[in-house]
């Protein structure tokens, strides 16, 4: 039998759901910032599982996902569970609380600049901006649990893409790999975004799912079906729950590179507007482009062409701008492309 976990006003003991909240902050009048925990304690030993959703306010698919198997199908496994699941499904969450109009935004209202993103933040600092204390928060969780896996959830609803895993570098085989790969669960539905290189850490295992939330891995809104299948799909690779793993046979890998250009560097990753004006993608998601290739173009009130946006390299396109018809220069990436590396 497993150990009682708590955290926050959350606590679960072995074969329990806990529910409740981490204290992160207080707000002028002295009200605390609250940031909810879910505690899903497998009745048996085995591996601790950490997810994090909600790290930039506004990606929605991954905490939708993840609640999903939190509330709705986690709960009736907690007898047949080897192990626990610690779920923050919104650790930004003065940013996803967002505007008086409805709607999150990306960072935290409470840092005054709005400059402040959370994931670059950790192990963050006690002394430092409300995000910088958010994240020293979120990383006493991490340390305190001490998972041997970490999944963290990402999907940008500025952009309208192909669903995809990002992990460092491993060899093909690798525990690493093996988990990576058991996020997909739909032929072609994601790709794995191999996002560094260098040796991977052992412990935890992580891995990012980023999600669009459409259908098939294409789209721009809500829908965190593939987060969560996703989820559930790994805690079967990991013995965790009951049923057989799905293994999907191919799978594309992709990564991003990066471009000597005549006045600097581009990033494959980001491909970013000179002019502003209004933008209209010449070519679609999972299509194949060359370099050089016009792939874009920004026009004026007027209807000139102000700009050709080229592909810098030879790829796939992972993504396009949806946020809005128009685009100040320099002022979000208008696509993600990537080059092909394997399909295994």
């Amino acid at each position: 039998m497993g150990e009682a976990l708590e955290f926050g006003s959350a606590k679960a003991g072995p074969g329990e759901k806990g529910t409740g909240y981490i204290k992160v902050g207080e707000l002028s009048d002295g009200a605390p910032v609250e940031m909810p925990v879910i505690i899903l304690n497998g009745k048996n030993p085995g591996p601790k599982l950490l997810v994090w959703a909600l790290e930039d306010g506004d990606e929605y698919p991954g905490a939708l996902g993840s609640l999903d198997a939190a509330n709705n199908v986690l709960p009736d496994l907690l007898d047949e569970m080897n192990g626990s699941m610690v779920l923050l499904p919104a650790t930004n969450i003065s940013a996803f609380r967002g505007n008086p109009f409805g709607g999150a935004t990306r960072n935290s209202p409470l840092d005054i600049d709005q400059g402040a993103r959370l994931p670059g933040a950790y192990p963050g600092n006690l002394y430092g901006k409300h995000t910088n204390q958010l994240a020293y928060h979120i990383n006493q969780v991490t340390v305190k649990y001490d998972p041997d896996v970490h999944i963290r959830y990402h999907g940008c609803k500025q952009m309208n893409g192909w669903d995809r895993v990002l992990y460092r570098e491993s060899p093909e085989g690798s525990a690493l790999d093996k988990l990576a790969r058991a996020c997909v669960t739909k032929k072609d539905e994601m790709c794995m975004l191999v996002y560094s290189r260098g040796e991977p850490v052992e412990r935890p295992l992580a891995v990012s799912m980023e999600s669009n939330g459409g259908d098939n891995g294409v789209g721009n809104g809500y829908n965190g079906d593939a987060m969560r299948d996703g989820l559930l799909n790994c805690m079967r690779h990991l013995k965790m729950i009951p049923g057989e793993e799905i293994v999907v046979e191919k799978i594309q890998y992709v990564s991003y590179q990066r471009v000597d250009m005549p006045d600097g560097r581009a990033s494959s990753g980001g491909i970013m507007t000179r002019k502003g004006g209004f933008f209209s993608p010449l070519v679609a998601v999972k299509d194949d482009v060359k370099a050089g290739q016009v792939v874009g173009v920004v026009k004026n009130f007027f209807g000139d062409v102000v700009e050709e946006i080229n592909s810098p390299i030879d790829g796939v396109v992972l993504s396009t701008y949806a946020e809005a018809p128009h685009i100040g220069s320099g002022q979000w990436r208008v696509f993600a492309i990537a080059a092909r590396t394997e399909y295994r």
